[in-house]
């Protein structure tokens, strides 16, 4: 007889909670049943390692495939030394979901026990079960007391040893010799996302008898094991709250196993995270919205929400991501939550716009550029992590981060507000240390802005009317010069002669770029690098001035997109057929324009990455981020001083490389989210949007 899983769940605790003495033959709950084997088998001998004639691991589906069963003499003498017979610990969806297979076969006997030396980890990816390859679950898996102490200390330095063995809670199977040969076949395939046979000794609970059992477990060297997520148990839980796989829902599994241990045994919660992670989990359920994001570089003034306890993010000199990192924005709950329209970086502060206008900002904020009210929560929390709130007051359209200051597009009114570091007229056309609450400056009041651009220490307009307004610095010619307060802050408004209406501008450092509807180029500012990609006689030229159109060879009616960094330029051809053809110039000493060559700069537009198929590029300060159309690979070029190129080390790149790190995945509902990337002055990071 076949029980639904709620009862067989509360039967199995009762039986095991009234009478821990007596056996209990295990049945399966109907949502768990999967394939039967025969079709994947896998033994080794050594955890993690493939064998000649074995299972090859499969990095797309992310779990084990093909292969025969090799010999496994400790295995085999585990089965000669019981006649045949076999006892195997359960410590994870075994305790409380046994099957219909083998073990709910009669004769077979289950026991409470314990695993000695080994503590219950919630490491190890699933793609098979609890979640799929594309927002992968998470699993337990037992590690010894020495690979918990190991791990835990290449994250920090205060980790302590383990004084007395760890013991794990579970159930201990016994296996009669005709069952044996069945029952391992099916748990080879269930098993098959990264796990291993061992042999350990567990301790029955009523006898107090100690046995040798066989034990599949994720080990530290396996592809599936995920120590990120052991270290950062907030993160480990945000991803349960939500993830779902081919057998269910994570929270499903995790709050079962809870409940089945809470129980049978008093829990260790010093050596166990399970019940822990089910409070955070339902916590997030019942209270925030939660997006997931994916970075590397600086986080000097947690710009990528790396800021973890114990370091457990591993940044190099608690500060640094070398390659890309999980991040989860937490925000307040907010009926289903929103989907990300946009996501952008700063000099030190990051930004996510929602579907609905919701702008949320965080990072460096000594300058009010996240706004009033914005910063992570300081009270007294039980939240498992910081909530950050959006711009109060805004629904925002669209936004703009500079170096210490933000802009935003009102989405309704399309009128412009701007608050942060304003010592150089960059909010509002004064001078002021900083203006934290979102202001429109006096000279664009009663006028709608079409798109908007920050630099380091200038910003950029442009109205519907298609004029181009600046303000800020202008002393290397970066904002028009029509009018000039204090010998600092230049406010400015230009149009071509002809009249074309301007359509989109971005800010560098000390330079401009506009594109008109005729998809003219025009730039001013500073040329120490090349970076206004046209030749005049100065330094600078702070009177636009059009970038020849006979070096950006795109197709007939092409989008045409422009982005800086703070010396080198980029144009973007989106041509009709969905492809992207790219154009640079400017400063390329550290590969900025990824152009393979040393040389210090390029004076004129050139095309770039020819040899590759993109979807999207981003400039940062002095680096270059850029999606891979097909394989939807990151990669990046240029400045890696804080590894903000994710390329797993701190050396420059001449070329577009590969990064490193995690997978960028996209969480139930936005797994084939379009891919985007948003660089800023040292970080740069990444999220799935609807």
């Amino acid at each position: 007889m076949i029980f639904p899983c709620f009862t067989l769940l509360i039967l199995l605790i009762d039986t095991l909670s009234k009478s821990p003495s007596k056996a209990f033959s295990s049945k399966r709950c109907q949502n768990e049943i999967g394939p039967t084997a025969n079709t994947i088998k896998r033994s080794m001998s050594k955890p993690g390692r493939e064998q000649v004639g074995g299972p090859v691991w499969d990095p797309v589906q992310q779990i084990y495939v093909g292969g025969k069963i090799p010999e496994n003499e400790e295995v085999k003498a585990l089965l000669d030394s019981s006649d045949g017979s076999l006892r195997l610990f359960g410590y994870g969806s075994l305790c409380w979901n046994p099957g219909t297979g083998a073990l709910a076969r009669p004769g077979v006997v289950g026991r409470l026990g314990r695993a000695k030396g080994y503590k219950r980890c919630w490491a190890q990816r699933s793609t098979d079960h609890r979640g799929n390859p594309k927002f992968p679950g998470i699993v337990c898996t037992l590690l010894e007391d020495k690979e918990v102490h190991t791990i835990r200390a290449l994250a920090s330095d205060n980790v302590k040893e383990v004084e007395k063995p760890t013991m794990t809670e579970g159930v201990i199977y016994w296996i009669p010799p005709e069952l044996v040969s069945l029952c391992l076949e099916e748990l080879d395939f269930r098993e098959k996302g990264g796990y291993a046979r061992e042999t350990i000794s567990v301790v029955e609970d009523e006898t107090g008898d100690t046995h040798k059992a066989l034990l599949y477990r994720g080990t530290p060297d396996s592809p599936a094991f995920w120590n990120r997520v052991m270290l950062d148990l907030p993160l480990a839980a945000a991803i349960m709250s939500v993830s779902e796989g081919p057998s269910g829902k994570n929270d499903f599994y995790l709050n079962s196993l809870d409940e089945f241990l809470t129980s049978t045994h008093t829990i260790d919660a010093e050596n166990d995270d399970t019940t822990e992670l089910a409070r955070m989990t339902r916590h997030f359920q019942q209270n925030n919205s939660l997006y997931f994001l994916y970075g590397s570089g600086s986080n000097q003034h947690n710009q990528l929400m790396l800021d973890r306890p114990n370091n457990a993010a591993c940044l190099v000199n608690g500060e640094d991501a070398h390659e890309k990192k999980e991040i989860v924005l937490c925000t307040d709950r907010d009926g289903d939550g929103e989907r990300a329209k946009q996501i952008y970086a700063g000099g030190g502060h990051s930004a996510l716009l929602t579907e609905n206008g919701k702008l949320y900002l965080w990072g460096w904020n000594d300058d009010g550029q996240c706004g009033p009210n914005n910063t992570e929560e300081k009270k007294e929390s039980i939240s498992p992590m910081p909530t950050i709130k959006h711009l109060d007051g805004i629904s925002v359209d669209s936004a703009a981060l500079g170096f210490s200051h933000t802009l935003v597009i009102e989405k309704e009114t399309k009128t412009l507000f701007a608050f942060g570091n304003s010592e150089r007229g960059q909010v509002d056309g004064s001078l002021s240390k900083s203006v934290p609450v979102p202001v429109t400056p006096d000279f664009l009041k009663n006028e709608k802005v079409l798109a908007i651009a920050a630099g380091l220490f200038h910003s950029a307009a442009i109205t519907c009317e298609g004029e181009l307004v600046t303000f800020g610095c202008g002393r290397f010619g970066q904002s028009l010069s029509s009018t000039k307060s204090d010998g600092q802050v230049w406010v400015g408004r230009w149009k071509p002669e002809d009249g074309v209406p301007l359509v989109s501008v971005a800010c560098g450092r000390r330079h401009t770029i506009v594109v008109d509807s005729a998809g003219r180029i025009w730039t001013f500012g500073e040329n120490k690098y090349g970076q206004l990609g046209r030749s005049f006689e100065g330094k600078f030229d702070p009177i636009p001035g059009i970038v020849d159109s006979s070096e950006l060879k795109y197709p007939e009616g092409s989008h045409v997109s422009v982005d800086c960094g703070w010396s080198h330029s980029l144009v973007c051809a989106h041509t009709k057929d969905g492809g992207l053809e790219t154009f640079g110039w400017g400063r390329n000493d550290k590969g900025q324009l990824g152009t393979g060559s040393h040389s210090s700069s390029e004076p004129f537009p050139k095309r770039l990455f020819a040899n590759r198929q993109l979807s999207f590029v981003s400039c940062g300060s002095e680096f270059t981020i850029a999606i891979e159309a097909e394989s939807n690979r990151i990669l990046g070029c240029g400045w890696n001083e804080h590894g903000n190129i994710a390329t797993g080390n701190q050396d420059d790149h001449l070329e577009l490389t590969e990064t490193q790190g995690t997978n960028v995945y996209g969480p139930p509902g936005l797994h084939d989210g379009d891919l985007r990337v948003a660089a800023g002055g040292a970080h740069f990071f990444a999220t799935r949007i609807g």
